[in-house]
């Protein structure tokens, strides 16, 4: 699919900041579906199992995540920024679902730590955001890779406190985001066969990312839940009527 984007408003004249051009017309949340699914499936009743199979797991995501990164040619900053948000996520889904040794040994080596050697990614993320938002030429494609990571609930150094100014910081990128990509462009759509999940995915909002992986999640629990019925029926012996 093509996508010829055309708008009456002239371009900003600003000298665009490192990476603040967009490397690609796929843009990054589509990149972020493996997890979207991976987070609302666990806030949605999954059990995180075994430890090895989850980091194995989590580390997996990354790695593919900095590859399609790569191959849409952002440049290093950018999918640094965005790398170190998905590992800050990741992290803290999984030390809310880990417990007793699990999430002691997760704790000490986490997956900040093992990628990037830094252990304050709920800070850091924060703050490399705000920075983001401030530049003279914001990197669109970013700032809706991070309000993505926010839409799936990460907290960071509002964990404890601070809801409402994590409320604030949330309302104010959807509105740059939505001044940056304003709707009054009009998209030009070329069909063309083959036309991939996630050129329909990358438009959706940070929100229905996470309500649709939940959607997703609750489908495959019942499907599983209702094999699980059929097998039991199965092994049981019938009931014989006196």
């Amino acid at each position: 699919m093509n996508m010829l984007t055309s708008s009456h408003a002239q371009a900003p004249l600003v000298e665009p900041t490192s990476g603040a051009a967009s490397a690609s017309a796929s843009g990054i949340r589509d990149l972020l579906r493996d997890t979207a699914l991976f987070v609302a499936t666990l806030s949605t009743g999954g059990a995180a199992g075994d430890f090895e199979a989850l980091r194995a797991r989590c580390t997996s995501m990354v790695a593919d995540f900095s590859a399609a990164l790569d191959r849409r040619g952002y440049p290093e900053d950018v999918r640094d920024d965005a790398l170190k948000a998905q590992c800050a996520l990741l992290d803290e889904t999984a030390l809310q679902h880990l417990s007793g040794q699990d999430r002691s040994n997760w704790s000490a080596y986490p997956l900040q730590v093992q990628q990037f050697n830094q252990h304050d990614a709920g800070e850091r993320v924060f703050e490399r955001l705000e920075l983001r938002m401030r530049e003279r030429s914001p990197q669109t494609d970013l700032l809706e890779c991070y309000a993505a990571i926010l839409g799936l609930g990460f907290l960071g150094r509002y964990a404890l406190h601070g809801a409402n100014e994590r409320q604030t910081l949330m309302a104010e990128l959807n509105a740059l985001i939505e001044r940056l990509r304003p709707q009054r462009e009009r998209s030009l759509v070329i069909d063309q066969p083959g036309r991939r999940f996630g050129d329909a995915f990358r438009r959706m909002s940070p929100w229905a990312i996470a309500a649709f992986g939940c959607i997703v999640a609750l489908v495959a629990w019942l499907v599983w839940h209702a094999v699980l019925d059929a097998q039991l029926a199965a092994l049981l012996p019938h009931t014989v009527k006196p």
